[in-house]
């Protein structure tokens, strides 16, 4: 490929246009991502740096991958905050990662006693189960990890 492609995927239940690029200097492909099925002048890029590779297959496939971990913790972040908002109304999430895990730390008028660390696998995978991963994070904040009731 030579120039410019566009393209529209779906990733976890979301919808991308995907854009790609090249070969740009020094001889790669890229692709920038936007949220949605169309580029506007308002629209903002979903991902702000474009996904590189060595021809317009990898970056396309690189880009999907980026896609998955951002959008499975986005929606892992929703699960958590619905679930905080319910038990600890006013709780702050907060959810950092390592190369492993993802840990996340409930802060609020209670504070946090044991942050839930949970693998990435179980919540970045493509045929995540979201109602097994609420279940998780429900238990563990019910069962008084994070708060002393």
């Amino acid at each position: 490929m030579h120039g410019r492609s566009e393209e529209v995927v779906d990733v976890l239940g979301r919808s991308f246009m995907l854009v790609t690029a090249g070969p740009v200097p020094p001889g790669r492909y890229e692709v920038r991502v936007w949220e949605g099925t169309r580029r506007g002048p308002a629209a903002a890029q979903y991902l702000r740096a474009p996904i590189r590779g060595r021809d317009a297959d990898e970056a396309r496939e690189r880009a999907i991958e980026v896609l998955h971990n951002y959008v499975g913790l986005d929606q892992f972040r929703a699960v958590v905050e619905g679930v905080a908002a319910e038990l600890a109304p006013g709780a702050r999430v907060s959810i950092k990662e390592t190369a492993r895990e993802v840990i996340v730390t409930i802060e609020g008028s209670e504070q946090s006693k044991t942050p839930l660390a949970i693998r990435r696998d179980q919540i970045l995978s493509p045929d995540v189960d979201l109602e097994a991963v609420t279940a998780v994070v429900r238990r563990h904040l019910s069962a008084g990890g994070h708060f002393d009731r």
